[in-house]
Order: C-alpha cells, then sequence, then structure tokens
C-alpha cells in the first residue's frame, strides 16, 4: 500500500505553493481515497461515504476524538468549484451538532479552492474550528496538505 503523507500548512504561501498547476479533474471518491488512506496511515479507524451517499462523507476515530470532514472533487468550471465550495461549507455547517468533534472539509489543491479558502477570514475559521484539508496527486499516491483552522 502507497504511503501518504499529511503536510502541516502554516500560512497561505505554504497552502498557495501546495496547489498544483492545471487541471487534474479529481473526482470526489479521489478526494476520498486519498483522505482514507492518510487518515489511515496516521492510526485512524476511517469510515467513508462513497458516491453521492446522504450524511457525512468521513468519519475518523482514534482513541476518544472523532473528526467529520466533507469532501469534494473538482468540477467542470471555476464557477462550479465556487458552488461545490460553498455546498461544503454548508454541508460541515449542518453537521457540527456536537461540540468536541473536529470538523474539517477535503478539496483537491486545485487553485481555485485554495484561494477560496484563503479568502474566507481566519476568524471565521477560527469561530467555526474548521480545517481544509488539500488533496494533491503525486504520481501514484498523494499528498495532503492540511491548514488548521488556527494556523495562517
Amino acid at each position: 500500500m502507497p504511503s501518504y503523507s499529511l503536510i502541516d500548512l502554516t500560512d497561505a504561501e505554504a497552502v498557495r505553493n501546495f496547489a498544483y498547476k492545471g487541471k487534474r479533474g479529481m473526482a470526489e471518491d479521489e478526494v476520498k481515497a486519498a483522505m482514507k488512506a492518510t487518515l489511515e496511515g496516521r492510526g485512524y479507524e476511517v469510515h467513508v461515504k462513497w458516491g453521492k451517499k446522504s450524511g457525512s462523507d468521513i468519519l475518523a476515530v482514534i482513541g476518544g476524538n472523532r473528526t467529520i470532514i466533507e469532501a469534494k472533487g473538482e468540477g467542470a468550471s471555476r464557477q462550479m468549484l465556487g458552488n461545490y465550495f460553498l455546498n461544503a461549507l454548508g454541508e460541515i455547517l449542518q453537521r457540527m451538532s456536537e461540540s468536541g468533534i473536529e470538523y474539517g472539509i477535503a478539496l483537491p489543491a486545485h487553485p481555485s479552492y485554495v484561494e477560496l479558502v484563503l479568502k474566507l477570514p481566519k476568524r471565521v475559521r477560527e469561530a467555526l474550528q474548521l480545517n481544509f484539508y488539500f488533496v494533491r496527486p503525486t504520481g501514484t499516491t498523494h499528498d495532503v496538505g492540511l491548514l488548521r483552522w488556527h494556523a495562517g
């Protein structure tokens, strides 16, 4: 099984440098698969809803800690990326019903997604304690970058 790395992205410059160039056409399930492999590699038990099933896309559990993640893929246009981003925000907000759980959104490391996330005020990320994961293909595997709610 290939190894998947999780890279801490500490500021806007690191996030922009992590983005891939050009269109990759990453589907939502590819983002979910990369997240599953990365989290399992860190010791999490990971439950994924493949396809378009309702409910949280990813539930990751380690010890007594739970993380809920919404995932989106690439769209065919920049406007679709914007719509997917807003949809992911709405979905994760509706799932934030419990305290003591980490919440996040996983997206392809497409430059348009990167800019949408960076335009979201840090104050909002902090208020929601919302993490962002960026998935970047690297040959036969993927890197996952993490912008934590309290960073950058």
